[in-house]
Order: structure tokens, then C-alpha cells, then sequence
């Protein structure tokens, strides 16, 4: 009743806002303020209520919302952000809130569904139409919260299956169906009921889209494209598609929700095996790899000083379409560019660049120019033998760092192409940039010396001379690229990059350069670096194991202090009741324990439930 009647108060400030006699009771400021929404309050597609409490809520009233009734004759919703809620959208992980979707409460019925074996390692599956107006009031309400374990956000209109979809929605949407792949769908736990004959689908919890992305996003989106009439001719508009008309076959798989790495795996597989609409590229595979959704958070929590004395941030795109799909969704202008004022298209970066920065500052410039698959694919395979090792080398010193190399190679990327030099006989230029900051990397180490990264990531640009010494090197580097001597014979340039001998044949050649001493770290700088660094390291991973321990329920610990007691004959190296008191300690506001202690209480947690015990 609380939450209704804060709903109804908004309603009613909005309903309110044209209203003379009322601006004249708020005061100047608030009418002023009050006059501006008015203006735009046309552009609103739907009206979402967030109210902020301390109280704790239930998963059921965060993911469900409350209804309400329209505001100026749009979708009007109520959605309860509570402390834990916060937290998440403070680190960056609001997208991956649970979701519980109850389709007798959304839609007065359920989905017909026909169930096929359950499979031996856990897994139910089951075959469903979904309706098009379902599907799009829930990616409505939800959005990309469905889509984080799909390989690709919404790749817009452009390509030749989204425009055929589009079309096919406004010219003959009884025949979606038969066109149209299907959807293939995740979820942690499901509710059935009985309906007659029939098996009806009630609720799914943390419903997820693993393919079928482009076909959900085509769905929503279509009937809200503004440019013009339809591709068929006459009357007709994108707003006159039906979406009652249309629908889709759903493919729905019930995961084992207590075996995270097995169903990151179930997942990957489920992309590259029922993916067929459109290319699914090697990139796209390993995005829910934890490596890049680490990558992912830090870009949506870290600030950079912008050029205009701005704050903004990075952007990394961990699957393709990211920018495009969060770009669309803000529907004013106003909306479009605080979004672009935040995240500059200039600072957005795919997962092939990253490995491009990277793999370029290892000093293996010959796998970059191997192409950007093949480079992501090295380079991947590296990346995640190195996190299995230890993750804490993937932090927040890392992400900085990783932000520098993309500047210094941006930025003499950049430089090169505006030299009178390059302007003369173009060409082999990415080739040019990997070798020349590899080279320029590997003669600085060679002399205990490295660039000081962080001063580019605080500065956010280059220095001046650094950039000028960098474009002297790629000058003579594309040089001796071009002389067939070098090449040792070799007359294919490109091919002959991407040979280790070429990097070999590289490091002997003499290029004068004089980097100055503010753009270096010396020995000792480099050393306390890392220490700091691995201050920071060791605080940030005191924090996720804290967080893990908060993430799993009280009740969970005290069952798992149960099981312990009633099996004294299980082999636990750390088998310790005391460790999982300060677990329950814990959420009880209580002495907080050690990084050490709590890893042991969360390998004790591991062990249970790769054994007999589970906690449902």
C-alpha cells in the first residue's frame, strides 16, 4: 500500500504539471523544472516509477514491479531499488539482477509447453510459442537484463535478417512463425501448471535469451521505428505492426542452478550450436567469460578526465551490438547525448581491440597482424590460463592500464594517418602501429626503462614528444616493411608481418629516439608501482570475497553448519565450523573475517556442494 501511494503521488505531480494554480503553490524553482518535463513529456514511450528504500524486498516485488494505472495513456510501472539493488548498479552489475517473470500476473495465462526428458546431468527442456506481445512486454520491462548471455546485443536494422523480420512483422505477421528461427532461452527454475491436456509455463526465473536476440529486439523495437512509412508501399506505417498477430517458437532449457561453470559451458554451447540466422564470430563465443565481464564493470564504474574538463568512461562493447542497443533505448535527444557525453564513441572498445592493445604492449605485434580473430583467438587462450592462475592480476591497475595502451595506440594511429609522409604512399598502417610500439617497448626495456602508463590514463592523451618520437619510429619501421631486403625476399608485405622472423628482423634494426624522462618509469618507480599496485590488488579482492560471502543467504550457511555436524567423516583440509560462524557473523553485522578465512569458508562451500549436499 506504501509503494501504491508513492506510485499515485508521481502520477498525480505529472498529471499536474500544466496545471497554473498548482505551479504557483511549488515555487519558482520546482515550476521551472516542472516546465521543462512538460515540454518533453511527449517523447515518453512508458513512465517508470523507482522508489529507494532501506527495507529489505523480496525477489518477487524487485523483478515484478507493481502495476499502475497509465500516466497520459502510456505503460506506467513501479520498480523498488533496495540497499543490495544499489550496491550492484554502484559496481556495475544492475544488469545482471535477478528476474522473475510471472505470465499469469503480466498476461492472465501461461505458455503452453511441451516437455522432453530431463537429461542426466540436471538439465529440463522444453518446446513453447512464445507470443510476439509477450516477448515484447517483457524485454519492455527487463531489457538487456535478458540478453547478458547472449553473444550479440541488437545489431540494428541494417542487416538483411533484421530488415526481413521488420518487414515480415508489418506485412504478413501470421507468418512469423514459420519464417523465423525461434528463440533459445535460459532459465535458473520454472513453474508449471496443469491446464487441462495442456502444460502451462507460470513463471521462469532469471529468464535469459542465449540466441534469438536480434529476433526479440526486431520484435520490440519495430513498431517503434519513426523513419517513415514501410518498405510495401501505401499507408502503411512500422507503428501499424500487430504484434497479437505474430509469434515464436521458444526453446527453453532449464539449468542447474547450483553448477556456475557448468552452465557457463552449457551456455556457450547452446550459442555456437543453435545460432544460424546470422554469422556468430569466434569473439562473440567467450563473452561470458568472466575475464571481459570483469572488463565489462570496471568500464561502467571508472571515470577518465575528459578533454573539456568532463568526466566520462570507456565503453567495452563485451558483445557486439552493447553501445548501439543502450544508445537506442534513451529515447530523447537529451537522453541520447548525456548517454554520448558519458560514453564517447571515441572511447567505446571491442573485445579484438582489446587484444589488439594488448597483445601489442606484450611486444607480439607478429599475432596482431595474424587478423583480429585470430589475434583474440592467441591472445584469449593466454589471457585465461593467466586468470585460472589468479584473477587479482585482472583488477582495477589493470583496466587503467589497459585504457593507456589503447590511447597510445589510438593516438599514433591517428598521427600517422594526418603525416605528410603516409599522405605520400599510403598503406600498411595497422602493421605500421603494432610494430612501432612494440619496438619502441622492447628498446626501452632493454634499458630497465618502461612508459608510464598511468600518466597517460590520468592525462588521458599522449605527451606531445612522446608523440612525435613514436611517429619518427613508425616512420623508418614502414620504411624497412617496404624494402624487400628486409623482407629477406618475401614480396607479400602483410604476409611477411605476421611471421616471427619479421619481429626478429625488427629488434636488430638501430632507430634513434629520445624519450623523455617524464614519460618513464625508472627501475625503482616500476617497483613501487607494483607495490601499490598490489595494495589495490589485494583491498578489491578482499571485497568479492566479502561480497560472495553476503551473496550466499544466511540460511544457506547455517544448513551447510548442519551438514558438517552430520558428517565428521568427509575429507575437508578446512573443515572448520568456526570458519562458517563468521559467514552467519557476517550478516548479522558481526566481526568481519580475513580474506584467508573467508576464501577457506567459500572452498568448505564449494566442496558441499560438489558432493552430497545442496541447498534448495
Amino acid at each position: 500500500q506504501e509503494i501504491e501511494t508513492l506510485g499515485k503521488r508521481v502520477s498525480k505531480l505529472l498529471t499536474s504539471i500544466d496545471n497554473t494554480s498548482f505551479l504557483e503553490q511549488v515555487g519558482y524553482d520546482t515550476a521551472s523544472r516542472l516546465a521543462d518535463i512538460s515540454s518533453r513529456i511527449n517523447e515518453a514511450i512508458k513512465f517508470k516509477i523507482i522508489i529507494i528504500t532501506n527495507k529489505k524486498l523480496t525477489t518477487r516485488v524487485r523483478s515484478s514491479g507493481i502495476s499502475l494505472e497509465s500516466i497520459y495513456d502510456r505503460d506506467t510501472s513501479i520498480e523498488v531499488f533496495d540497499l543490495a539493488y544499489l550496491f550492484d548498479i554502484e559496481q556495475g552489475n544492475n544488469e545482471n539482477a535477478n528476474t522473475l517473470i510471472d505470465f499469469e500476473e503480466l498476461f492472465d495465462d501461461g505458455l503452453i509447453a511441451l516437455s522432453s526428458n530431463s537429461s542426466p546431468t540436471g538439465q529440463k527442456s522444453f518446446l513453447c510459442v512464445m507470443p510476439a506481445d509477450y516477448l515484447s512486454e517483457i524485454y519492455h520491462r527487463w531489457g538487456q537484463r535478458l540478453l547478458q548471455s547472449n553473444v550479440r546485443s541488437f545489431l540494428e536494422f541494417r542487416g538483411l535478417s533484421n530488415k526481413g523480420m521488420k518487414e515480415c512483422l508489418l506485412k504478413e505477421p501470421e507468418n512469423f512463425f514459420v519464417y523465423n528461427n525461434g528463440i533459445t532461452v535460459t532459465a535458473s527454475d520454472l513453474k508449471t501448471k496443469r491446464d487441462g491436456n495442456h502444460l502451462k509455463i507460470v513463471q521462469l526465473e532469471n529468464m535469459q535469451i542465449v540466441n534469438g536476440g536480434q529476433t526479440t529486439c526486431c520484435i520490440y523495437f519495430a513498431p517503434k521505428e519513426n523513419k517513415g512509412p514501410g518498405s510495401v508501399g501505401g499507408n502503411l506505417k512500422w507503428s501499424d505492426i500487430d504484434l497479437k498477430k505474430a509469434s515464436v517458437q521458444m526453446k527453453l532449457t532449464i539449468l542447474d542452478g547450483e553448477n556456475a561453470e557448468y552452465n557457463n559451458e552449457m551456455t556457450a554451447n547452446i550459442s555456437r550450436y543453435s545460432n544460424t540466422q546470422a554469422a556468430v564470430q569466434a569473439a562473440d563465443l567467450i563473452s561470458n567469460h568472466p575475464f571481459h565481464r570483469r572488463i565489462e564493470d570496471l568500464s561502467r564504474k571508472t571515470h577518465v578526465s575528459g578533454q573539456d574538463g568532463i568526466p566520462s568512461k570507456w565503453f567495452y562493447e563485451r558483445s557486439r551490438g552493447q553501445y548501439n542497443v543502450a544508445l537506442r533505448q534513451k529515447r530523447t535527444p537529451s537522453a541520447k547525448r548525456g548517454f554520448q557525453s558519458e560514453y564517447p564513441k571515441s572511447q567505446k572498445f571491442v573485445k579484438t581491440d582489446l587484444a589488439k592493445y594488448e597483445n601489442t604492449w606484450r611486444r607480439r605485434p607478429f599475432e596482431v597482424c595474424k587478423g583480429a580473430q585470430k589475434n583474440l583467438a592467441l591472445l584469449g587462450s593466454e589471457l585465461i590460463k593467466e586468470w585460472e592462475r589468479t584473477d587479482d592480476n585482472f583488477r582495477e591497475p589493470f583496466y587503467k592500464k589497459l585504457i593507456a595502451k589503447a590511447i597510445l595506440f589510438k593516438s599514433l594511429d591517428s598521427e600517422i594517418n594526418k603525416a605528410e609522409w603516409y599522405k605520400q604512399e599510403r598503406g600498411y598502417k595497422a602493421l605500421t602501429v603494432t610494430y612501432t610500439i612494440a619496438w619502441l617497448r622492447n628498446s626501452l626495456l632493454e634499458k630497465k626503462v618502461d612508459i608510464d602508463l598511468n600518466k597517460i590514463f590520468r592525462n588521458q592523451k599522449l605527451s606531445q614528444e612522446l608523440l612525435n618520437e613514436l611517429l619518427n619510429i613508425a616512420r623508418t619501421v614502414r620504411a624497412n616493411f617496404m624494402d624487400m631486403n628486409f623482407r629477406n625476399g618475401v614480396s607479400n608485405i602483410s604476409e611477411f608481418a605476421k611471421k616471427p622472423i619479421a619481429w626478429d628482423e625488427l629488434k636488430k634494426i638501430s632507430i634513434p629516439c629520445d624519450i623523455k624522462e617524464n614519460d618513464l618509469l625508472n627501475e625503482k618507480q616500476i617497483k613501487r608501482q607494483r607495490d601499490q599496485e598490489k595494495d589495490t590488488v589485494k583491498t578489491s579482492a578482499e571485497v568479492d570475497v566479502i561480497t560472495r560471502i553476503l551473496n550466499i543467504k544466511e540460511e544457506e550457511w547455517l544448513d551447510l553448519i548442519r551438514y558438517l555436524n552430520e558428517n565428521d567423516n568427509l575429507p575437508y583440509d578446512h573443515k572448520n565450523i568456526s570458519l562458517i560462524n563468521l559467514c552467519v557473523g557476517l550478516h548479522n553485522g558481526e566481526k568481519m573475517p580475513t580474506e584467508k578465512q573467508a576464501s577457506a569458508a567459500i572452498r568448505i562451500h564449494a566442496k558441499a556442494n560438489a558432493e552430497s549436499w545442496s541447498f534448495l
